[in-house]
């Protein structure tokens, strides 16, 4: 029976605010497609390390998940999905045994779940036309009160660390301050006043201050610090890009920023504040790659743990600032090309993203990533190994050397997608399958140029499917 055993994927491109540690930094969690994930990180540099267990009790793409911060709930979970009768999963993250599930009002799908300073409130907002709102007793699996949260969507919903009866939410073009009153929500509209070059912008993300303090991040980079309802102060330029999220730290007070931000001398794409963000530590996420745009951002001891839109998870120490990069994946879209290679426990993928990636099964982690420059549909090694063909969604295929990933060769003999491709097994012969219910052959001993030496046409439709008989003479 198969089992799953890893998962290559950190869903960060639409998300945010997804990714925690656990145990005191022992693990983190996170989700990608259907799947909450949960990484140990306790055992140092060795592949033991990678080691994942899984919930996966949902039953469509999880879209939020929040980790309860109360002693009293140590490692309680909620999560949900999109769908148009969503569910709210609340588990345990050790167990993985679901403690309470959620009917929902929210129709389309959950994208924001926060639990309440004593943990035993959560409150919930829907991609529904209203944006609904909702406040939960999730144990007993309550509802407590719902109300449209706005026209516009909502980001972020969060309650103020230390209270069950206020949180705050922020959204397009707006911010609101709630009051949980019996079975009411009352809210308050966030008032800018006559502040010089403040104006009411999209926000994106939120923390707290003592002294009832408020901080939202917004789209031009710049923070908004509000007392009660009402606009006091301007961060400007956080970040130079949008401030997409921000993370409060209960122990010390200290605030983690994380958004869109090219890594200089003086600026970075996460920033570690003060209570009362008037000074900060920028970081600037050095691994080797372009790190320019934050999504999640969580704070244990003395890391800063991150996630990115393209898909990275990656470890910052605060002192050294040094990164360590534990997921690297693909980016938005879906997977079309799968294969494992002839001999070796290896496997390349190939996506929508337009990258193609070759993974160690047994270290389970990326070895190295090209960009193909479009989306990619499929993808073969050859029987040797030494070669890997790939199949693009405008027509174009290419072959790439395995060690490299450098282009071998690349052609284009048709306009739509690449649905199919393969290499024979003398490693002589390439099929490429097409949307045009054609297969072109080339020969790939006649060099880079490769020549069309035939084809079939007017099959009967789109080729998602084809292999080579043993003896390389035909193919079905």
């Amino acid at each position: 029976e198969l089992a799953l055993d890893h998962v290559f994927g950190y869903r960060g491109f639409d998300c945010r605010n997804n990714l925690h540690y656990l145990n005191d930094g022992a693990d983190i969690i996170f989700h990608t497609a259907a799947a909450g994930i949960v990484q140990n990180l306790s055992t140092g540099n060795s592949t033991c390390n990678r080691s994942q267990s899984f919930y996966l009790e949902h039953t469509d793409d999880i879209l939020c998940l929040t980790v309860n911060q109360h002693p009293k709930y140590k490692n309680i979970v909620a999560t949900s999905q999109i769908g148009t009768t969503p569910t709210i999963h609340i588990w345990d993250a050790m167990s993985k045994q679901t403690i309470s599930m959620l009917r929902c009002f929210h129709t389309k799908g959950v994208n924001y779940v926060n639990f309440s300073a004593t943990g035993k409130l959560l409150v919930s907002v829907g991609v529904d036309p209203e944006h609904t709102i909702t406040v939960w007793r999730w144990q007993e699996g309550a509802k407590v009160a719902s109300r449209g949260g706005h026209l516009e969507r909502i980001f972020v919903v969060e309650f103020r660390p230390d209270s069950d009866t206020q949180f705050v939410s922020v959204g397009v073009k707006h911010m609101k301050f709630w009051t949980l009153a019996g079975s009411a929500l009352l809210c308050k509209k966030g008032v800018i006043g006559s502040m010089e070059d403040a104006k009411m912008q999209t926000m994106l993300s939120v923390a707290f201050g003592a002294n009832n303090l408020t901080f939202t991040g917004a789209i031009n980079g710049d923070v908004y610090v509000w007392k009660d309802h009402f606009l006091v102060r301007l961060v400007a330029k956080a970040h130079t890009g949008p401030v997409f999220t921000m993370y409060t730290t209960l122990r010390d007070g200290l605030i983690v920023t994380g958004g869109k931000e090219r890594p200089t001398k003086e600026g970075g794409a996460v920033k570690l504040w003060d209570q009362e963000m008037k000074r900060c530590r920028a970081f600037q996420l050095e691994t080797g790659q372009l790190i320019e745009c934050v999504r999640s951002v969580c704070r244990g001891k003395g890391k800063i743990l991150v996630g990115t839109k393209d898909g990275e998870i990656l470890e910052v120490g605060e002192k050294n600032a040094a990164s360590n990069l534990l997921i690297d994946c693909h980016m938005e879209g879906e997977i079309w090309g799968l294969a494992t290679h002839p001999s070796k426990d290896l496997f390349i993928s190939a996506s929508n993203d337009g990258t193609a990636r070759i993974w160690d099964l047994c270290d389970k982690k990326l070895l190295n990533k090209v960009n193909l420059g479009h989306p990619a549909r499929c993808a073969a090694y050859s029987p040797d190994g030494e070669m890997v063909a790939i199949g693009m969604k405008n027509g174009e295929f290419v072959i790439l050397l395995v060690n490299s990933l450098k282009v071998w060769g690349k052609k284009r003999d048709r306009k739509s997608a690449i649905q199919d491709i393969r290499i024979s097994p003398d490693n002589r012969f390439l099929a490429v399958g097409s949307q045009e219910h054609t297969v072109d052959f080339y020969d790939l001993t006649q060099g880079t140029t490769l020549n069309r030496i035939g084809y079939c046409k007017d099959i009967a439709s789109f080729v998602i499917q084809m292999d080579f008989s043993a003896d390389s003479r035909y193919i079905q």
